[in-house]
């Protein structure tokens, strides 16, 4: 092979020309450094501030509880489940070290996302060093709404995309440069990826695809040779997850509470993952002059079809070493999404925006990639491409607005009525987990009444089937009846999550019209208490 060549996927050698990014002067350099660490310390200060500022929700709810067990009698609860053991081992220590307050229960995830903002930086250096195309790209993934908000939740989505890009950017490593150390950390991450989260399988695809396509001087051979002994390794290194997660299969096709995704779900998910709110968009779309003219498909069809005037900018006109990196890069994001999406169509649906967060991790590279391989006025095109998405990413994180369940404030408030001769009753599982959580934790300084639910012991390990009891077969009535027979309560309270409830949960409310002296029902957002007055003799 002629030195300075890359080796195609096909083996046909091809003249390498490295795009380097001018080195300018003394003076560009720290002006570009500048605005790298004002970037940086932006999103920063985004991913950490108001870690507390809402309440956990009941997945959040889960993390609380599971992170008290020991990693052996996770990995065997997680049978059960359908979460993987890397996260939960992570903050059960973490936990030991810092407490168990809101804050440091999210701020794991927050120092995952951090670092992730170094991984991405990397990255885009490595694959295109044009200060423009790193910097906007950057900024990009530094203000999606998006992945500040995913920063600030005590789940895995922030250590699995860290984790993601950690991979990515050993094997960029070893394909400019083989060495056995740069190719066991491709392995190592490889492999924490599958045991963070079992979404990982739907990127393996898009990793081989990376592997093979990504420009290398390393012959198509050896990358195959290479590739082979990866996956026995990580195959060998995985195996012992494979009966846990078979069963988890099980479970999930026996219950998944995702619906079917159509087209339009896709369409959302890569405005998400482009930092776009397209409920932000829309709002401000339809106060202005041009809504008259734009109704709200066309106005979503030209953000669409912006996006795809991006991701295609480097289909022509540009080196085929650039086309195939830009390829490699949209194959890598693009490939777990429809391989989620086909698998929700003919089986278990499980498409769910927030399982892809890998996804969006890409994505600023293969929108701005134009902004680094083209030139002349396609280049001035696309950079003011580049500025109007930033626009709108900058303008949906500002605008964004989500809440998550508000359990803390359900308990406050069901802590702070007078009346002590009360029972509190919270049958969601979950939920109960959280009440708890808050009212022996932040709360703990309140009078505490007795609140009771499915959940009987919050510090022993169920033994099984299944981690909580099936609230399906969970019979309220017979439980209400009881509380309200023993003439003990002149007060029930009963806590409930409003959405996907069964048939028995739902009838509660008509229940205890017929059953109490009176009923006050109190609202918070998509939660709500129902206060029973019993009747005396």
């Amino acid at each position: 092979m002629t030195p300075g060549a890359i080796q195609t996927p096909s083996g046909v050698q091809e003249p390498e020309l490295v795009r380097v990014s001018p080195s300018g002067t003394g003076r560009s350099q720290v002006v570009y450094a500048a605005v790298i660490s004002m970037i940086i310390i932006a999103a920063v200060w985004l991913r950490w501030s108001g870690l507390n500022s809402q309440s956990m929700w009941a997945d959040e709810g889960f993390t609380t509880w599971f992170s008290q067990f020991s990693p052996g009698v996770q990995w065997h609860l997680l049978a059960w489940d359908n979460g993987a053991p890397i996260y939960y081992v992570v903050l059960h220590y973490w936990v030991s070290l810092f407490g168990n307050s809101e804050t440091s229960f999210r701020a794991l995830s927050a120092l995952f996302s951090t670092l992730s903002l170094f991984a991405f930086y990397l990255i885009a250096r490595k694959v295109w060093p044009d200060r423009l195309f790193v910097s906007l790209g950057l900024m990009l993934y530094s203000f999606s709404f998006f992945q500040i908000w995913y920063a600030k939740e005590s789940r895995c989505y922030a250590l699995f995309e860290f984790l993601l890009l950690a991979t990515i950017y050993c094997m960029l490593q070893y394909l400019s440069e083989d060495g056995a150390l740069r190719l066991v950390s491709v392995t190592i991450t490889l492999s924490l990826c599958l045991y963070t989260h079992n979404m990982a399988l739907f990127y393996l695809p898009g990793f081989a695809v990376f592997w093979f396509l990504y420009p290398s001087r390393m012959p198509f051979a050896t990358r195959l040779k290479k590739a082979a002994l990866v996956g026995l390794v990580v195959l060998i290194m995985y195996a012992p997850w494979l009966p846990t997660l078979v069963k988890q299969m099980a479970s999930v096709h026996g219950y998944f509470w995702a619906p079917k995704p159509r087209a339009t779900d896709v369409f959302n998910t890569l405005f998400t993952f482009s930092g776009l709110d397209i409920y932000v968009l829309q709002d401000i779309r339809s106060h202005l002059p041009i809504s008259r003219f734009f109704g709200l498909r066309s106005w979503t069809l030209l953000l669409l079809l912006t996006l795809v005037a991006c991701m295609a900018g480097t289909w022509w006109g540009v080196r085929s070493i650039d086309r195939r990196k830009s390829i490699a890069l949209q194959l890598w994001t693009l490939l777990p999404i429809g391989l989620v999406f086909v698998w929700s169509q003919i089986s278990t649906p499980v498409y769910v925006e927030r399982n892809l967060i890998g996804a969006c991790a890409l994505m600023p590279m293969i929108l701005f990639a134009p902004i680094a391989v083209q030139g002349g006025n396609l280049k001035k095109t696309f950079q003011t491409m580049a500025f109007v998405l930033l626009a709108g990413t900058v303008t949906s994180l500002s605008m964004h607005q989500q809440k998550k369940e508000d359990w803390r404030g359900v308990t406050d408030y069901l802590l702070r009525i007078p009346e002590q001769r009360r029972l509190v009753v919270v049958l969601q599982p979950y939920c109960q987990i959280l009440v708890n959580y808050y009212s022996t934790g932040l709360f703990k300084s309140y009078a505490q009444p007795e609140i009771t639910g499915l959940v009987t012991d919050f510090h022993k390990p169920p033994s099984g089937p299944g981690i909580f009891p099936n609230l399906q077969a969970a019979d309220p009535e017979q439980l209400l009846s009881q509380a309200i027979e023993t003439k003990k309560f002149k007060e029930i309270d009963v806590a409930l999550q409003l959405e996907r409830l069964p048939p028995r949960v739902q009838a509660i409310p008509e229940f205890l019209r017929s059953h109490c002296s009176s009923v006050e029902n109190i609202g918070f957002g998509n939660l709500g208490v129902s206060r029973c007055f019993v009747r005396q003799n």
